[in-house]
């Protein structure tokens, strides 16, 4: 039937039907490697993503560690892993930027934002006695709440560079 069709000129040939063929799977298999390759992508951008939140956290973490340091002694220890959390949010602070824009720049304004709110409890911290009692480990003097609107900015700022068809306005 389809030496018929050819024959009376109504439909595609045989090489014409293979040719569509091939170039239809070829485009699948295409579709198949940018949705594998993009999918690996957003995977990594979470992974990084997240992992630069959580230095932001543990250095929210400090006002507390310092104040409830047990002794001087643990005053290099505490200073040391501080620095080293230091690092990290400089180097994420670079990282981001490169990966996105917009994701970089939220990014940085919170870890601004977090350097001025949690730094001066840090540096009052260190100016008090070490808590060598349980009873004395209970920090009440900190506040950090103030710092939540900019950490769901930089959320918001990284859910919207994983969307699928994400804002093309300042994203990249």
């Amino acid at each position: 039937m389809g030496s018929a069709l050819c024959a009376a000129g109504t439909g595609i040939g045989r090489w014409e039907a293979i040719l569509i063929a091939a170039v239809v799977s070829a485009c699948v298999a295409l579709l198949g490697i940018w949705q594998g390759a993009r999918t690996a992508r957003q995977d990594r951008q979470r992974r990084l993503f997240g992992e630069a939140l959580a230095a932001v956290m543990e250095y929210r973490e400090y006002p507390y560690i310092v104040r409830r340091r047990a002794s001087d002694a643990e005053r290099s220890d505490i200073s040391r892993a501080l620095s080293g959390v230091q690092g990290s949010l400089n180097r994420y602070i670079a990282i981001l930027t490169i990966e996105s824009r917009r994701v970089g720049q939220a990014y940085a304004l919170l870890v601004e934002q977090t350097r001025s709110v949690a730094g001066p409890p840090i540096a009052e911290g260190w100016d008090q006695r070490p808590r060598a009692e349980w009873a004395d480990m209970r920090v009440n003097d900190v506040d950090l709440s103030e710092l939540e609107p900019v950490t769901n900015a930089f959320v918001r700022a990284a859910r919207q560079h994983l969307r699928v068809f994400p804002s093309l306005k300042g994203n990249r």
